[in-house]
């Protein structure tokens, strides 16, 4: 049984510990408000900001033909103009201004006799991208967290968030539990989810294991609508048995020495009549790979990045992006296709404020800043410029709310719901994950195609055995779970919805890109009798398709 414990009060509940949730703590907070960051690990730690790259996408440091302009146009580009192109300027207006901030925290970036080091990833006009100087995402979290302890953020850790409350059209809360059993309900006049994207739904993936579409299951929960489902990215290049770990092509394949090639020795790049491996975005290798590990000519084979001719000089330039048995003498590695990010998630203004007045989303768990497939380094840049709009909003609008309703009732009321899910009998929670992301990863991957959309569709809807739930680990197991299947129902209803084949959406039933009937979003939202299901035409405010 849950213990209850008091009530937490504050002005700005900020949910999520990484890199979204960080920064908007801090913009928050520099209003001089009561920000509270709640997260189900240690702040900053198990996210994907930490696991990154550090890889951030930002014009203003190199040629002086790229400015935010051109940033916005390539995003959209890349986005297959589905993309929310006002929220696309707000990013590539913010984000060199978020570099000074990172710095000004006491991240390290990679540096050359006094400037940045600029990557060019593919679907980018020009070398744009600074990275942390290790490569690594902690490199950018731990230094955010100490910023926002110094600035009177608080911190609840290791909560997990069970239910999202609201009253007279408005948030005011949310209640969650803890794995020792401690039930919280907190109070806030404002809410700020960051709690990532949801590509824990598929077997193979190199996301954080907490990335569940927990934030999208609670507003979809509340009637708030979430668009783009359909849309997640599968990084083309992993290595590990299940993708765990990232070879990052952008940096790798243009070096001399570095080859990806199939079973039959073959450079795939070359075969298909590629001469820049810099101009292929991520959907576009994700889809050449895949297609070459299932319908190679000698049947299902392997692709291996081949290293075996990189000079020991070069790789000690990229010590932090090879794997260590590099050193020892291991030059070839099998690789293939992981989920990594997904671009669909709740419908926000520019400001990152929801259709529930009070309620925002910030980084990965927001829709709209991607479109249909994300360029390499705008997730960071994503993060933190609308991180800090979220947050900055979030506090002031808090600022003008008096008291708000009182969520002793609802918060009892959602203890009494959880008490009730304990059994003895049953499937072990993490039994149905599994069977969960197995199916994701078969039927609704990378290729997909109609009559597999339908079957793992009807295999979502159930029914599914009861689970057996001992304990708060348990109970927040099966918590996850069902975030996860109804997550897996919006992806699965969008994919079957878009008949096309556009960015990370790839119908092998209708290949080509249809502009005369799918510019347009699909959005879903919770209705009286089940999901409804809306097409929304994109506005072409900065650049359409030719």
């Amino acid at each position: 049984m849950l213990q209850r414990k008091e009530t937490i009060d504050c002005d700005v509940l900020v949910i999520g510990g990484g890199g979204a949730g960080l920064r908007s703590a801090i913009a928050a907070r520099s209003n001089d408000v009561d920000v509270l960051i709640v997260s189900k690990s240690g702040s900053g730690h198990a996210t994907n900001t930490s696991i990154s790259k550090a890889v951030i996408a930002s014009s203003g440091w190199g040629v002086p033909e790229d400015n935010p302009a051109v940033h916005a146009a390539d995003t959209i580009e890349g986005g297959r103009f589905l993309n929310d192109q006002a929220m696309v300027a707000a990013i590539a207006e913010g984000a060199s201004a978020e570099i000074a901030f990172l710095q000004e925290c006491g991240v390290n970036l990679g540096m050359e006799g006094g400037k940045f080091r600029l990557l060019k990833i593919g679907g980018h006009r020009y070398p744009r991208h600074v990275y942390g100087k290790n490569w690594i995402g902690s490199d950018l979290v731990t230094p955010l967290i100490q910023r926002a302890k110094q600035a009177g953020v608080r911190f609840e850790e290791h909560v997990f968030i069970t239910r999202l409350l609201a009253s007279e059209g408005r948030i005011t809360g949310a209640t969650g539990i803890t794995r020792d059993g401690d039930f919280l309900a907190i109070q806030a006049k404002t809410v700020i989810l960051a709690t990532g994207g949801y590509a824990q739904i598929f077997l193979n993936t190199n996301n954080a294991a907490g990335i569940t579409g927990d934030g999208q299951a609670l507003s979809y929960d509340l009637g708030v609508p979430l668009k783009d489902m359909e849309f997640i990215q599968f990084y083309p290049t992993a290595t590990g048995k299940r993708g765990g770990r990232i070879l990052l092509y952008e940096n790798l394949l243009p070096r001399k020495g570095v080859v990806l090639r199939n079973g039959d020795g073959e450079d795939i790049i070359k075969k298909n009549g590629i001469t820049d491996p810099t101009s292929l975005t991520r959907d576009q290798l994700a889809q050449l790979v895949i297609k070459e590990i299932e319908h190679g000519r000698t049947g299902k084979q392997s692709v291996f990045m081949d290293t075996e001719t990189l000079s020991e000089e070069t790789a000690g330039q990229l010590t932090q992006l090879l794997p260590s048995s590099w050193w020892k003498g291991q030059k070839t590695y099998e690789v293939a296709p992981t989920a990594h990010f997904c671009m669909g998630g709740i419908v926000t203004d520019r400001w990152g404020e929801t259709s529930l007045s009070g309620l925002f989303s910030a980084g990965e768990t927001t829709g709209g800043a991607h479109g249909a497939n994300r360029l390499g380094g705008n997730a960071l840049a994503e993060i933190f410029a609308m991180g800090t709009l979220a947050g900055t909003k979030a506090a002031r609008q808090s600022m003008e709310i008096g008291a708000t309703p009182s969520i002793h009732e609802a918060a009892e009321d959602e203890r009494l719901r959880l008490d009730k899910t304990f059994s003895a009998q049953g499937s072990s929670p993490s039994k149905l994950i599994k069977q969960l992301k197995t199916l994701m990863w078969r039927k609704v991957g990378i290729i997909r195609e109609k009559s597999e959309l339908e079957e793992a569709y009807r295999l979502i809807q159930g029914p599914w055995p009861a689970a057996a739930v001992a304990d708060c680990a348990d109970l927040i197991k099966l918590l996850e779970f069902n975030n996860m299947r109804l997550v897996a129902e919006m992806v699965c209803t969008a994919a079957l919805e878009r008949t096309e084949s556009r960015g990370s959406h790839f119908r092998a039933d209708y290949p080509g890109e249809d502009n005369e009937r799918w510019l347009k979003n699909i959005v879903l939202r919770k209705g009286d009798t089940g999901m409804r299901v809306e097409t929304v035409p994109v506005s072409g405010d900065i650049t359409k398709p030719v």
